[in-house]
């Protein structure tokens, strides 16, 4: 690994086209165009996006620049306002006072006693899923293992959110609106106007219902929730708990349904698709796996995991890690400046829109010796210790940095280490599978699989 010099003195981008500039190329293939374009510019890269200067940064002193240093100059770019319809002024999406406001407000529901206290309700989801395997194993039936994750992941969701789950076909139907949402708002972010938003097309229309399915349940539980008159010891309860430091004012309806798909979005589709990478890549590294299920039977002895168990699973754990540096669920960013500013000797104009793409981050060759290769070790103290703070940013960084990447890693610690201390898993879809850079980072086409009882040596 050589040293990741601070690029300084002018810069070269893509040309682009006349007025579009590099849209085009954005839209079409958003990873695969920046990708490219740090490859051949290097790490400081200014293209024009429909004639306004943006800027592709890819050092992690950029990224300390613009998440922690100077962090109140650098505000969401409007594209992510394709999101509202959805995410409406969640934690995701929020600025200025409402975002400290809310912060202030739901970061108590993510400190690590909270969520070591949700530890058991991720068992027992766990539990049930292993139950669902037994039948999958007898059958050995091929099925979608990026469905199955999406499906065991929004069912913790829902339960340590709303105390409960969904009848079956609720849950299906709450799932394919998520998904629905996602694809589109991705199509979307990229759109000059809003005016193709309006029209009558059947892409349009699966996504309104999609949003009044996901408003229809949400707004349910809480009114449901207001009725009983009992808050509950759930995330629904602690957020309706919440009181302001200062002025002891609770959230509106409003702010909490924004909330609740802000927390159910990011804590489950992001970890399924991390958890399907997560299969794919162990499946792929055989030694990994065995290190992992080795793990697994010495600290657990065949109970079911608790937090102190958890904390001892180190090898568990890097895995995640590694997986989360391959393939990010969240991938890409983008941040408007809001004043003139100087980026390590750059010069960036108020109004100019800078991206930070995670992915390129974490398979920079100048900072990780063979980017592409599958290690988990690179993820112990000593290597940790020699990398830039802001090399590694699976759940952003600065004051921003995701609440719930504590409560991501422990469930995802949990369901591997349940699920493949029992079964085997044989990947049947492909070994190397295209990209599909959406809101979150996941394959084309979805990862399949056979399993059957794990055989031991």
């Amino acid at each position: 690994m050589s040293e990741h010099k601070v690029p300084t003195g002018p810069c070269k981008g893509p040309k682009g086209y006349p007025i579009l500039g590099v849209l085009p190329m954005l839209r079409s293939n958003a990873l695969a165009f920046l990708e490219r374009a740090a490859k051949e510019y290097g790490d400081f890269i200014p293209m024009k996006v429909f004639m306004s200067n943006a800027y592709l940064l890819n050092h992690p002193a950029h990224v300390e620049h613009v998440l922690q240093t100077n962090y109140r100059n650098y505000r969401k770019s409007p594209m992510l306002d394709k999101l509202k319809p959805i995410l409406g002024e969640g934690l995701f999406l929020s600025e200025g006072e409402l975002w400290t406001q809310q912060r202030k407000l739901i970061a108590p529901s993510f400190f690590r006693q909270r969520v070591e206290a949700m530890a058991g309700t991720m068992a027992d989801v766990a539990s049930e899923h292993v139950a669902q395997w037994d039948k999958r194993a007898a059958s050995q039936d091929e099925f979608s293992l990026s469905e199955d994750m999406s499906f065991l992941t929004l069912e913790v969701a829902l339960r340590t959110m709303f105390g409960n789950g969904m009848e079956e076909s609720e849950a299906k139907a709450f799932s394919d609106a998520l998904m629905v949402g996602n694809e589109v708002s991705a199509e979307r972010v990229w759109n000059l106007t809003r005016l193709t938003e309006m029209l009558p097309t059947a892409r349009n229309r699966a996504y309104d219902r999609a949003v009044q399915t996901l408003d229809r349940v949400v707004w349910r539980v809480i009114r449901e929730r207001r009725a009983s008159g009992v808050s509950g010891d759930d995330l629904l309860g602690v957020l309706i708990d919440a009181r302001d430091s200062e002025t002891h004012e609770a959230m509106n309806d409003q702010q909490l349904r924004d909330e609740v798909l802000s927390l159910l979005l990011s804590g489950h589709e992001t970890t399924a698709v991390m958890l399907s990478w997560a299969f794919h890549f162990l499946a792929q590294h055989p030694a990994c796996l065995e290190r992992l299920r080795n793990e697994a039977d010495m600290v657990l002895a065949g109970r079911v995991p608790t937090p102190d168990d958890l904390k001892q699973m180190d090898y568990t754990k890097r895995v995640i890690q590694e997986v989360a540096r391959l393939r990010p669920s969240i991938w890409w960013f983008a941040r408007v400046a809001v004043n003139d500013d100087d980026i390590c000797g750059q010069p960036i104009k108020a109004g100019t829109t800078v991206l930070i793409s995670q992915y390129l981050i974490h398979h920079h060759p100048s900072i990780w010796d063979d980017p592409t290769v599958f290690n988990p070790d690179r993820f112990l103290p000593e290597y940790v210790a020699k990398r830039p703070k802001f090399a590694y940013l699976p759940f952003g960084a600065g004051p921003r940095v995701c609440l719930g990447s504590g409560f991501a890693t422990m469930e995802m610690q949990m369901v591997l280490a349940m699920l493949l201390r029992r079964f085997d898993v044989s990947i049947t879809s492909e070994s190397n599978p295209e990209l599909s850079p959406m809101i979150t980072l996941r394959p084309k086409k979805e990862i399949t699989a056979r399993i059957k009882p794990r055989l031991r040596h």
